[in-house]
C-alpha cells in the first residue's frame, strides 16, 4: 500500500465508524473495528480502493472468515457482505470493479439481505442494549 492509498483508506475509515453488519460502534473498545477487503487474496494487493473496503467488527469479521456458523451467530457469506456494502456504502458500491479485481465480468453472485438476527443486533447496538 502506497502513501496515497493509505491516505484514501484513512479518509474512508474516518467516515465509517461502526461495523457495517451489526453496527457495533467504534467508541466501544470491547471489539476492534477492522477493514475487510471484499475481494481478497491476489486481488487484495490491487484492491486498495474504497470500493473494496467494508468495515467489520472483530466478531463479524471472524464469523465471516470462519466459513461456518460460530456459536450462536448466523453465518455471514460474500453475498450478505455485498448486500451490506450496497446498503451501508452506496457511494462506493461497484460490483463491476470487484469482478474486475477477480478478472471477471461478473462476481458470480448477487447481494443478499442481512439475516434477521443481525438486524436485531443492529437495533441493540444502535440503542445501547447489546446482546453480546
Amino acid at each position: 500500500m502506497n502513501a496515497r492509498e493509505r491516505g484514501v483508506l484513512c479518509d474512508w475509515v474516518a467516515l465509517h465508524r461502526c461495523c457495517s453488519v451489526c453496527w457495533w460502534p467504534e467508541s466501544d473498545g470491547r471489539r476492534q473495528l477492522e477493514v475487510h477487503h471484499i475481494c481478497g487474496g491476489y486481488s487484495r494487493s490491487n484492491g486498495h480502493d474504497p470500493r473494496n473496503y467494508l468495515r467489520l467488527c472483530s466478531q463479524c469479521h471472524g464469523i465471516y472468515h470462519s466459513g461456518k456458523v460460530v456459536g450462536l451467530f448466523p453465518d455471514l457469506n460474500k453475498r450478505i457482505l455485498l448486500g451490506v456494502k450496497e446498503e451501508c456504502d452506496p457511494e462506493h458500491y461497484d460490483p463491476k470493479y470487484l469482478a474486475g479485481l477477480k478478472r471477471k465480468q461478473h462476481l458470480g453472485y448477487d447481494p443478499e439481505p442481512l439475516p434477521e438476527w443481525y438486524a436485531q443486533e443492529r437495533h441493540a447496538n444502535l440503542y445501547g442494549h447489546s446482546r453480546s
